[in-house]
C-alpha cells in the first residue's frame, strides 16, 4: 500500500507534469486557418483559439463570421462591410479627442502572456516572467508619456503561459481598473509562423501590424467593441494599414472590467520586435487624437502629411487664391469706377492705357 508522502510525492510529480504539459501544448499548439466559405482565399490566421459563432473584420471592415471549425481549418462566411462609427464624414472631429475636456489622462497597460517573445530577438518565442512584450508595452508607455499621458505599466507575471493565464491576470486587470484609467490595453504578439501575415507598410517602411482582440462574452462588449471600432477607424485615417483587423473571439479576457479594455496583438513571433515597436509608436499616436486630440502631423519619422494636413493645405491655398482674386478684382473696378466719372477718371483711365474721348455734342458719324 502507498504511503502517506509516496502519495504526496507522486502527486508533486503529477501536477508539475500537468503544468508543464499545458504550458507546451498550448505554446506549441499551431495556429489557425480561416478561410472563406466560397471562394476558399485565406482570410486571416490566429494562434488564438477560434470558435463556431466568432467574426472577424479585416482591414477593409468586411465582416466574416465562423461558421465550421475542422482542427485548426476554419470557414467563415461573409456577412457585410461595416460602417465602423456612424457619420464616417465627422471622422475628423472624433480624431480630436473623445476625452478632451477632461483634465487628467490615464491609459493601464499589462501582459496577460508574460512569456511571449519575438524569436528574432530574443532566439525564441518564449521566455518565461521575461518576455519581449513587457518591452513592447514599455515603448507603448514611453510613446504615450511623451504625448502628456500618464501611464500605469503593470509588470506582474502570468505565466505559466495556459488557459489559467486570463484567470490569474483578472487580478492585475482588477487593481487597474480601481484606478479608473481611460483605457486599459493587454499587450500580446500573436503567434502566426507567416511574417506576411502582420506585415505591411507606410511610406515605404516595413512595419508589424496590430490586431485587436475584442472577447465576445462579457457585459461590456458593446461599448469594446465601439472603443475598437473607433481606434481602427482613427488608425485607418492617419496610418492605412496599421489595424490588421479585429477579431471577436468566444471569451471575456477580462474585459468585462472597464469599457475601454483591449488586447492588442503586436505582430507575431516571428518577426522581430524592432517591427512591433515602429506599430507601438503609430497606435500610441492614433489613440492619443481619439481620446485627447492632438496635433495634425505626420508621425514619429515616417515622414509625409497626413490626410488632415493634406485638406487643410489645400483649404488653405484655396483661401489664399481666393483673396488674390478678390483683390484684383476690387482695385479694377475702383479704377474703371473712377475712369467713368470726370477729373481724377481721366488720370487714371491714361494709366490704364484707355483714351479719352471728347463729347461735342456732334452726331453720330453712322
Amino acid at each position: 500500500m502507498m504511503n502517506k508522502q509516496t502519495l504526496i510525492d507522486s502527486s508533486f510529480f503529477i501536477i508539475l507534469f500537468f503544468l508543464l504539459f499545458s504550458s507546451v501544448s498550448y505554446a506549441e499548439q499551431g495556429h489557425f486557418t480561416v478561410i472563406a466559405e466560397k471562394s476558399g482565399d485565406t482570410i486571416f490566421e490566429t494562434a488564438m483559439a477560434v470558435s463556431v459563432g466568432d467574426y472577424y473584420i479585416n482591414e477593409q471592415n468586411k465582416k466574416y463570421r465562423i461558421i465550421k471549425v475542422d482542427g485548426k481549418k476554419c470557414v467563415a462566411k461573409f456577412e457585410e462591410t461595416v460602417k465602423l462609427i456612424e457619420d464616417e464624414d465627422n471622422l475628423f472631429a472624433l480624431s480630436q479627442g473623445l476625452l478632451a475636456q477632461n483634465g487628467n489622462k490615464l491609459i493601464a497597460l499589462y501582459n496577460t502572456h508574460s512569456d511571449e517573445s519575438y524569436k528574432p530577438t530574443s532566439g525564441t518565442h518564449s521566455e518565461p516572467g521575461k518576455g519581449d512584450v513587457f518591452n513592447v508595452a514599455a515603448v507603448l508607455a514611453q510613446a504615450l508619456e511623451k504625448k502628456g499621458i500618464e501611464v500605469i505599466h503593470n509588470k506582474s507575471k502570468h505565466d505559466p503561459h495556459d488557459g489559467g493565464a486570463y484567470e490569474r491576470s483578472r487580478r492585475t486587470a482588477t487593481r487597474l481598473a480601481r484606478r479608473r484609467p481611460d483605457a486599459i490595453f493587454d499587450i500580446h504578439r500573436d503567434g502566426v509562423p507567416n511574417s506576411k501575415e502582420y506585415t505591411a507598410n507606410i511610406n515605404g517602411k516595413k512595419f508589424g501590424q496590430v490586431r485587436i482582440v475584442v472577447g465576445r462574452q462579457n457585459p461590456q462588449m458593446k461599448v469594446n467593441d465601439k472603443f475598437a471600432k473607433e481606434i481602427k477607424a482613427v488608425s485607418d485615417k492617419y496610418y492605412p494599414g496599421l489595424i490588421k483587423g479585429i477579431f471577436y473571439a468566444k471569451g471575456k479576457y477580462n474585459q468585462d472590467l472597464s469599457p475601454r479594455s483591449l488586447i492588442l496583438e503586436f505582430a507575431t513571433y516571428v518577426q522581430p520586435q524592432e517591427a512591433a515597436n515602429v506599430s507601438v509608436n503609430l497606435f500610441a499616436d492614433s489613440v492619443s487624437k481619439l481620446l485627447y486630440g492632438g496635433e495634425e502631423e505626420g508621425a514619429l519619422g515616417l515622414g509625409g502629411t497626413t490626410t488632415a494636413q493634406t485638406k487643410r493645405n489645400e483649404s488653405s491655398g484655396a483661401f489664399s487664391a481666393i483673396g488674390i482674386i478678390l483683390v484684383i478684382v476690387l482695385v479694377i473696378g475702383g479704377f474703371l469706377f473712377f475712369a467713368n466719372k470726370g477729373g481724377a477718371g481721366g488720370a487714371f483711365s491714361n494709366s490704364l492705357g484707355v483714351k479719352e474721348e471728347k463729347d461735342d455734342g456732334g452726331e453720330d458719324d453712322n
